[in-house]
């Protein structure tokens, strides 16, 4: 039941032990929170809807002409617990009041977070792989392509090549669809390297264990190096790696 429908209900019964009218009185009062703040534009009704008004900004109500008799308050503020209250009034009398109402707490359900830094660091890469230019190797993907280290598994890349260095573990990146000017070795151009969001030069990539190697983006080609990595006035490509 709705607080105006008790109201109503209240006020007719009152109605029906209400002595006749002779003198109006006085009711009056103010309204506040049950910390005791001004609750300025609260509404307090007499005896059903049709009689109300709101608290001024010194949160305070009156009214006049009150008839003698059991007399219906109802108070009520968004956000608070609205008040129900009989006062007997006497003829020719001043009444008042003072009103406090308690707060709602609202206590939210609690959402379990499920988005992890690794989901929030891999954002770009599936919306760059939902575009369709260069290659793309999420975490299963690299952890099933054969060879236990990482220059391995990258070689299944097309248009990227693993350049060797001086000592056998030494491993470049290089990609044979750039100019043949800027070749490593004869075989390619070094390709730039960007670790987790940071631009590397001469990275081993066998230094990198492929255990922890969550994606990898691959750009071989400079038509195909999207804008945030294109930074350099290089034309070879590009290697992105992401890690857990």
């Amino acid at each position: 039941m709705y607080f105006h429908d008790i109201l109503a209900i209240s006020a007719t019964c009152a109605a029906i032990a209400m002595p006749a009218y002779s003198q109006g009185s006085v009711l009056a009062g103010r309204v506040l929170s049950d910390s005791g703040t001004v609750l300025v534009g609260a509404e307090v009704v007499l005896n059903g809807p049709q009689n109300s008004q709101r608290t001024n900004d010194k949160g305070e109500f009156k009214f006049t002409g009150v008839a003698a008799g059991l007399q219906i308050v109802g108070v009520r503020m968004p956000g608070f617990a609205p008040k129900l209250d009989t006062i007997e009034v006497k003829e020719a009398s001043e009444i008042l009041r003072e009103f406090k109402l308690s707060r709602i707490e609202t206590t939210l359900p609690r959402v379990p977070v499920t988005t992890t830094l690794l989901d929030r660091k891999l954002v770009e890469f599936h919306e760059r792989r939902g575009m369709g230019i260069g290659r793309f190797l999420d975490s299963a993907e690299f952890a099933n392509a054969r060879g236990t280290r990482t220059s391995d598994r990258l070689k299944k890349l097309p248009g990227l090549k693993i350049g060797r260095g001086r000592f056998s573990n030494e491993a470049y990146v290089l990609s044979t669809r750039s100019p043949g000017k800027l070749a490593f070795g004869g075989g390619g151009c070094r390709a730039a390297i960007w670790l987790d969001g940071v631009i590397l030069t001469d990275l081993n990539v066998n230094e990198l264990d492929p255990t922890m190697i969550a994606a990898v983006e691959w750009y071989a080609g400079p038509a195909s190096v999207p804008a945030k990595f294109n930074v350099t006035s290089s034309v070879c490509g590009v290697l992105v790696i992401w890690t857990r």
